[in-house]
């Protein structure tokens, strides 16, 4: 289960994998403006992602 947040009234929403993010809260009706993931979904892709991912800083 996919879980997301309404950061409106806080309530936690959880959807099975394979269904879309809700286009409003089903809690207090508020827009998917407000609904954000909270678990660890997603790609996968992690912390590291930026440009200075590896990179050594001050020394040549």
């Amino acid at each position: 289960m996919k879980k997301f947040k309404c950061s409106k009234c806080g309530e936690i929403i959880e959807i099975p994998y394979g269904i879309p993010k809700p286009e409003s809260c089903p809690h207090c009706g508020a827009p998917g403006i407000y609904i954000h993931r909270i678990d660890e979904g997603g790609r996968g892709l992690g912390p590291g992602r930026g440009r200075r991912c590896g990179a050594r800083m001050g020394r040549m």
